[in-house]
């Protein structure tokens, strides 16, 4: 094993973060969020949305943990986070009183797990991986309230194929002799459970749904290599798909259904951005201009002029493909 490495937890990257919900903006304004979790709990009203907020901070805390011991294996190639710990915190009817219930009392959700998905190269190592696994929840269950061995999932992929294999059991050893274990495959190979009649549906792990906590060489995270594939007709929020990561360069597919920035909010990047509409419509606007882009519209913004997206078609998604890259060299030649 190699020495460990911190993974930091920047939320403005994070889909959801930059702008909550309308749940939010009570406890920080314009439900935006800058990561300060005990400013956010402090605003918020009631023991349980708080001990709701607590939790969820928490278990986040615990999947950064264990990413950070995963990713000492070389054959992890990539961890993503998903269920509810990788979207905001949401309201849902009060789930103890009926009483409460019933007058339309609403709190906010407490995760009761922690979901993982890993890329692996190889499944040889699975039993110390385990006991990784183990060793990280059994360290931090005595200061993370409803966290146990039994609360956190690895989902097993298949690095080159993605293919779902299976997850990673709890028993310290394979087979346990337990009825679990008599399943047709599971324990194939050792430590490698398998559920009768489970099915893995892929979209849970989509951009949509997940968030990547690390990935050893980042490389294209579409299904396929087609730009309109797997188009989603609604979506909560804007989804947002890097294709390419590289020194100096970043492109990216970015898919509207009709949204919008929010009021008064500019984008104000430091990079240059070259970004055309494939499909769709959308109304980009600047300090001094509005431009309609229609599909093979495309615009050249540079480093800081500001610009916002005043709205996107609400017929059909509107597909975007973004290039962005450090354009300073090219702008001082250009003064």
């Amino acid at each position: 094993m190699t020495k460990s490495t911190n993974i930091e937890l920047t939320y403005a990257n994070w889909r959801f973060f930059p702008s909550w919900t309308e749940n939010f903006k009570k406890e920080t304004g314009d439900g935006s969020f800058d990561g300060n979790w005990d400013r956010l709990i402090r605003g918020t009203t009631g023991v349980e949305n708080k001990s709701a907020l607590k939790q969820h901070q928490s278990f986040i805390a615990v999947a950064l943990r264990l990413a950070e011991r995963l990713i000492e294996y070389p054959e992890v190639e990539r961890i993503a986070l998903f269920g509810s710990l990788a979207k905001p915190p949401v309201l849902e009817p009060h789930p103890y009183s009926k009483h409460l219930r019933d007058r339309g009392v609403h709190i906010f959700h407490s995760p009761k797990d922690i979901d993982l998905a890993i890329w692996l190269s190889s499944v040889d190592n699975l039993g110390t991986i385990r006991k990784t696994m183990t060793k990280t929840v059994t360290d931090m269950t005595e200061q993370t309230i409803g966290l146990c061995d039994g609360a956190v999932e690895l989902f097993v992929f298949d690095h080159l194929s993605g293919k779902y294999l299976g997850r990673v059991c709890h028993f310290n050893k394979c087979p346990k002799e337990h009825i679990d274990c008599l399943i047709q495959g599971c324990g194939t190979p050792k430590h490698l459970k398998t559920m009768r009649d489970f099915v893995f549906h892929p979209e849970a792990i989509s951009r949509v749904n997940s968030e990547v906590l690390f990935e050893r060489t980042p490389t294209v995270n579409l299904p396929s290599a087609n730009l309109f594939a797997e188009l989603p007709s609604n979506l909560p929020e804007e989804l947002i798909e890097k294709l390419v990561d590289a020194p100096g360069i970043r492109i990216e597919r970015i898919v509207s259904t009709g949204h919008a920035s929010p009021p008064g909010f500019w984008y104000d990047q430091a990079e240059s951005e070259w970004v055309v509409v494939l499909r769709g419509e959308a109304v980009l606007a600047f300090e001094d201009e509005t431009q309609i882009l229609k599909p093979g519209d495309y615009v050249l913004i540079p480093p800081h002029r500001k610009h916002r997206v005043n709205s996107t078609s609400l017929t059909e998604p509107t597909v975007w493909l973004a290039v962005f890259f450090d354009g300073k060299k090219k702008a001082q030649k250009m003064q």
